[in-house]
């Protein structure tokens, strides 16, 4: 299935939940300082485990970093 992240399209295997892509993307989903939307919605952390993203999605994924 075809979905885009940060503006780039992706193939993935079947419907992820939020968790899920964040792993098939090696980015821990238990680090602290990411924040996901999908199709324009932020997401709260504690509804990653049980938000699908769909054929066609997009989502924004944002990490704090440190340093200056």
């Amino acid at each position: 299935m075809k979905i885009h992240v940060n503006g780039e399209d992706r193939n993935v295997c079947g419907n992820l939940s939020i968790t899920e892509l964040l792993i098939e993307l090696d980015i821990d989903p238990k680090q602290s300082g990411i924040a996901v939307a999908l199709d324009r919605e932020v997401i709260p952390k504690s509804a990653w485990k049980t938000t699908e993203v769909l054929e066609d999605s997009h989502v924004e994924i944002i990490r704090a970093v440190q340093g200056g």
